[in-house]
């Protein structure tokens, strides 16, 4: 557990800056834990003396978080599937909760995760807690009537696209575009010779990668359509290789049907050198999709959740692309294959299209090429952390 310091209170209860400072960071995915390390380490390095604790994953742990919860526990989609685990997140509420009156942090920063963050956030405002989130939930997808909770607690929001920026301002909310970590992020990618020759791949036939997703649930409900798609591919294309990106975080049961096949290779923990060097990727829809593209490699998304979830979800989301490289782009430059769509012979034939048909992948390849110049300039996590900081002072 982090010693904290006793922080002085105003007359509003609202906790200032003292000499030593620890942070509550609330990371509730594996994408969220990618996002938090970075800022963490950019704070630590403009005042070594910070700490942090909090929910988090492997990237927040080594850089120092003092971690109540991990996210491979906390990664939950779907409506009915949160409702399954809600005395579990009513203890983690709880448990934070406990944490802060006892340890009192000058401030917390929640990133996404909006089921337990906004609550999260109006339960803080109540112990005086100054609330900085990043990475906005897609209020601007659905559920807009969150926008009234979060302008009670956010002391400030740090948007990683363009357009949400333009969507709080209008919403009365302070906001600050920092620009999107992956401008920023390093990608150690060996040549495909090294690549294709480390894992035993043969570098003359076509690889297609498949990112099934980074939470239990979505590997459970992708697993059927991911390997009947494998099927197909087999009987049109018998040269084709697959490579599956895995997680440590996740056990090796789910995984076990993928390695069953023959001539199946895994790659857990550094999914971006299979990404560069795969002709096709299939891709789970999340962070990783926007990775792929932003790396130019021509991919399909697909999603399944529950029945019900699903037609919830219908009712209630508002926008025309549920991959976030569309709604960057503004049209359909990747194939979405939701629900019932994400099945082996729709998926194999969008794999197809993209490897044999040049005119197709050129126009995709095209419309990628608009992203990076869309996701701001490198250093993000470096602004973020200086106005959290100026601010408290």
């Amino acid at each position: 557990m982090v010693p904290s310091a006793e922080p002085i209170f105003l007359e509003s209860s609202s906790i200032i800056a003292t000499e030593f400072k620890n942070f509550l960071i609330v990371a509730g995915e594996i994408s969220g834990d990618h996002h938090a390390a970075p800022l963490m380490a950019a704070m630590n390095q403009q005042n070594p003396s910070l700490s942090f604790w909090g929910l988090g994953g492997d990237r927040m742990l080594a850089g120092g978080l003092d971690s109540l919860y991990h996210v491979k526990d906390l990664s939950v989609t779907g409506f009915v599937e949160v409702i399954k685990h809600l005395s579990f997140f009513k203890r983690v509420m709880r448990d934070v909760l406990e944490q802060c009156r006892q340890r009192k942090p000058t401030a917390a920063i929640l990133l996404d995760y909006p089921g337990f963050n906004l609550r999260l956030g109006m339960k803080l405002k109540a112990l005086g807690v100054p609330v900085y989130y990043y990475i906005s939930p897609q209020v601007w997808a659905w559920k807009k009537g969150r926008v009234k909770t979060m302008r009670q607690f956010i002391r400030r929001i740090f948007v990683i696209f363009p357009f949400e920026e333009d969507f709080y301002i209008k919403q009365g909310i302070p906001v600050t575009f920092a620009g999107h970590p992956l401008v920023e992020r390093t990608f150690s990618i060996p040549t495909r010779t090294e690549f294709f020759n480390r894992y035993g791949l043969d570098e003359t036939r076509p690889l297609v990668a498949l990112l099934p997703g980074s939470r239990r649930n979505e590997l459970e409900r992708h697993t059927q359509a991911l390997l009947k798609t494998i099927q197909v591919l087999r009987q049109h294309q018998p040269g084709l290789q697959f490579v599956l990106a895995g997680l440590s975080s996740l056990a090796n049961a789910y995984y076990e049907p993928f390695l069953a096949l023959e001539g199946m290779v895994e790659i857990k923990d550094d999914p971006y050198p299979l990404v560069s060097h795969a002709d096709v990727a299939v891709v789970a829809s999340g962070t990783a999709t926007l990775e792929t593209a932003y790396l130019g490699t021509p991919l399909v998304v697909i999603y399944k959740i529950s029945p019900l979830s699903y037609l919830i979800g219908k009712l209630l989301v508002d926008i025309d692309h549920l991959a976030m490289p569309n709604l960057i782009i503004g049209e359909r430059a990747i194939p979405e294959l939701i629900q019932h769509e994400a099945n082996g012979a729709a998926i194999s034939n969008e794999v197809l299209q993209l490897l044999y048909d040049k005119s197709a992948r050129a126009k995709m390849l095209t419309k990628l090429g608009k992203l990076k110049g869309a996701l701001g300039q490198p250093g993000c996590a470096n602004v973020i952390a200086r106005e959290i900081l100026k601010d408290l002072e």
